[in-house]
């Protein structure tokens, strides 16, 4: 009897227990945070994307001149728009 006693007492595996459950509540909570933004974030992210999928990355200096005078044209046009 005396054994189930100190077994009873004994508070030596309390702190791992506090900490599993503090483990289990952050997982939980994390879950649910993640859960709750992660349709705002994926529509950001695809808002990132189509903004992003039309410039056009310079490989070479060669092709700057051409580039360049391709841009203008574009920007007068879209200036030319907006002021009308």
């Amino acid at each position: 009897m005396d054994r189930l006693y100190l077994f009873v007492r004994d508070e030596s595996g309390a702190a791992t227990v506090e900490w599993v459950v503090l483990t289990a509540a952050t997982v939980a909570m994390t879950l649910a945070v993640m859960s709750y933004v992660s349709e705002g974030v994926e529509s950001l992210s695809n808002d990132i994307r189509n903004a992003l999928s039309g410039f056009t990355i310079m490989t070479s200096f060669e092709e700057w001149d051409t580039f360049r005078a391709e841009q203008a044209v574009a920007a007068a046009e879209d200036e030319a728009a907006q002021t009308e």
